[in-house]
């Protein structure tokens, strides 16, 4: 059984560099010429160890494919939420990855309406069954904090989006455009979803170097510091507690697929 905490960032980095490289495509509307439902799709299990790397997630030209895809965080895209946001599920939705490689008949078929053919896939090969209800949560707003922003301004102009975890509790950001990408990677340390208040635009590099909460290896006196310390120190951000309520995506009934 593999531990949770060790393929968590793998899921979130997916996720991620999805959500964070949506543009204008974005607020495409669904047109009859485009179908809601993909012409063919192959989804295989990911047979353990896990493979290293993978490359981000394809959501573009009418295609979907993840080559190590835990499907909590694909069903986080179908319905475009965090995974955090995903509740309930059977146990090997966070542990058995997939591969999913799923194109349409129509190559200019953008995020959102790939988001609506995922939708029909899960519901059509893993049985997927959700419902939408309102919850009382605990989340965390992300400001800037009194003594401003070190985030660094990327040279260039790039907006790669990249987000390499480069060892536990260490993520780079490359060119990041906007802070969706952060905000990501810190609704899953903190198991809440983190609210952007920051105001902030542009494109960013910048790393974060913590302890995960959920190491329960003990503190050394070289130990990074906790994750709300290095946010503060090291982003010149502030992560503050709050409870709001936030519509969340609660699993009713899943299955896994057959593969092919």
């Amino acid at each position: 059984m593999l531990n949770s905490g060790k393929i968590l960032p793998v899921i979130i980095a997916a996720v991620v560099l999805v959500i964070a490289s949506r543009n204008t495509a974005e607020s495409q509307q669904v047109t009859p010429d485009v179908p809601l439902a993909f012409e063919v799709a192959s989804i295989k299990p990911v047979p353990l160890p896990l493979p290293t790397g993978g490359g981000p997630w394809t959501v573009t030209h009418g295609r979907f494919k993840a080559e190590t895809g835990f499907v909590r965080g694909v069903i986080a895209l179908a319905y475009d939420v965090p995974p955090i946001l995903v509740k309930g599920g059977p146990d090997w939705l966070d542990r058995e990855p997939y591969y999913i490689d799923a194109r349409a008949a129509d190559s200019e078929a953008g995020p959102y309406q790939i988001r609506i053919m995922l939708q029909a896939l899960l519901t059509d090969r893993f049985k997927l069954a959700v419902h939408r209800e309102t919850q009382q949560t605990e989340q965390y707003t992300l400001a800037v904090g009194k003594s401003g922003s070190k985030l660094q301004e990327a040279k260039g102009g790039g907006s790669k989006n990249f987000i390499n975890w480069t060892g536990p509790g260490h993520a780079t950001f490359t060119e990041n455009s906007t802070l969706l990408g952060l905000i990501n990677v810190l609704s899953g340390i903190l198991q809440s979803p983190v609210i952007d208040d920051t105001g902030l635009k542009g494109t960013f590099n910048f790393s974060l170097d913590y302890t995960d909460p959920r190491d329960t290896r003990p503190r050394q006196a070289d130990s990074p510091p906790d994750i709300f310390t290095a946010v503060q120190e090291q982003l010149g951000l502030r992560l503050q507690a709050t409870k709001r309520p936030v519509e969340v995506i609660v699993i009713d009934h899943m299955e896994t697929p057959s593969p092919n």
